[in-house]
């Protein structure tokens, strides 16, 4: 799992406490990276992130999902 953020980002500090939460919940069976798209910009730029928050979900090297910005739980 990698999360895109920027210093900036208020909502990108909202995400954290609950996607922490969903990596503890997986026991080891997830790996997470956060990216601050401010000081890793040729990392961003390549993976075509616009904005913040953005979190990407790899399966095997393969992107199976994508998550922009904050979504109410429903």
């Amino acid at each position: 799992m990698v999360k895109y953020v920027a210093p900036g980002c208020g909502l990108c500090h909202t995400l954290k406490p609950i996607l922490n939460k969903v990596v503890d919940d997986f026991d080891g069976r997830i790996h997470f990276v956060e990216i601050d798209i401010d000081e890793d910009q040729d990392i961003a730029q390549n993976a075509g992130i616009v904005g913040t928050p953005t979190v990407q979900v790899f399966k095997n090297k393969e992107l199976i999902q994508e998550w922009k910005g904050v979504k109410p739980k429903g």
